[in-house]
């Protein structure tokens, strides 16, 4: 097998100087980097895991938590690609992904027990079950870890900027004479739905309309059904159809749509709706649907970025929203 040495003599340098190149150092420059890095693929040269190990202290292994709290998916369009673009990232600095279990092989196991087993370097937590009795253990371990959408625990987070979705979604509606809009907000143990549903309000009373919670009723999950029935309770609270909908998630907002297409409304001409996400069917929908994109590549590179350099001590990173990621309003159909 091809070793240090062997590129070290090709390349005229110290094996020091590969060694660094190949962990990407910023003690080599970019340019000796990138023909060390050229010369060890030409040469077929394959990192040996248990020298990496010795040596470095690492694994070169990331962790992915992902629950299924929330009812949401990993075939979500915002979550799986959040996860594609850390992947990449990562994968490009040669570490491997592996999702966190609670089991190795017959053997149950808290998250941190789990993370010690396989000597995890880090933790991207995509979204979780806050109230998990094994989460609070893993997050005080010490271990370096990052979140996504989740400001609800003790770590790092990047976020989509929820504040700014929501205002530019309820400004709009506004600006097109709406003057009772209703807000479904997601699932209230979410940390999103919280600051979509705050935006909802803080934005309500910076335009000096008043805020009626018959307009506001909450969807137990993120999805299709819980947007239908939420619908339904919004039309039994607030006995009839407000001017606008504004929904926490594409999901949901398809849902009510459908709803009130079933209850004889029409959508823009009697309500009009507008979701959160962006995800790829609602181009398509008819309607299509009027919604709130969030920047998922540049949420997943960010969060990379953040996990990368804790895990090589590069910066004290403090707990809490360390990224909002801003978002865009997308204009369709299912407005007026």
């Amino acid at each position: 097998m091809v070793t240090i040495y062997d590129i070290a003599k090709r390349a005229g340098c110290a094996s020091s100087t590969v060694s660094k190149a190949l962990n990407n150092s910023n003690q080599v420059s970019k340019k000796r980097k990138e023909e060390i890095l050229a010369l060890a693929k030409e040469m077929g040269y394959v990192p040996n895991s248990n020298a990496r190990l010795l040596k470095t202290k690492n694994s070169w292994s990331i962790g992915i938590l992902f629950s299924e709290d929330l009812n949401i998916g990993l075939e979500h369009h915002f979550f799986s690609g959040v996860l594609q673009e850390f992947k990449t990232y990562v994968e490009a600095l040669g570490y491997e992904v592996t999702f966190v279990s609670k089991k190795v092989g017959a053997q149950s196991l808290t998250y941190l027990e789990w993370c010690k087993y396989k000597n995890i370097d880090g933790v991207l937590i995509l979204t979780v079950d806050v109230d998990d009795v094994n989460l609070k253990e893993l997050t005080e371990s010490g271990i370096p870890i990052v979140s996504v959408d989740n400001g609800l625990i003790n770590v790092p987070t990047v976020i989509s900027d929820n504040f700014q979705g929501t205002r530019m979604a309820l400004e709009y509606l506004m600006l097109k004479g709406a003057k009772h809009i209703a807000h479904i907000s997601g699932p209230l143990r979410s940390f999103s739905a919280v600051e979509r549903l705050e935006g909802y309000k803080d934005t309500l009373k910076k335009s000096d309309v008043e805020v009626d919670e018959n307009l506001i009723v909450e969807a137990y999950n993120y999805d299709y059904n819980s947007g239908k029935n939420a619908l339904l309770q919004l039309i039994k609270q607030y006995k009839g159809v407000p001017d606008a909908i504004y929904a926490a998630s594409d999901d949901i907002a398809l849902g009510a749509i459908i709803a009130l297409r079933e209850l004889g409304y029409k959508v823009p001409d009697d309500v009009s709706v507008i979701g959160f996400d962006n995800i790829e069917l609602t181009r398509y929908t008819s309607p299509s649907l009027t919604t709130v994109s969030q920047n998922k590549m540049m949420v997943g590179t960010e969060a990379a970025k953040h996990l990368i350099a804790l895990i090589n001590n590069e910066k004290n990173i403090a707990p809490g929203i360390v990224k909002r990621v801003p978002v865009e309003l997308i204009i369709r159909e299912s407005t007026k």
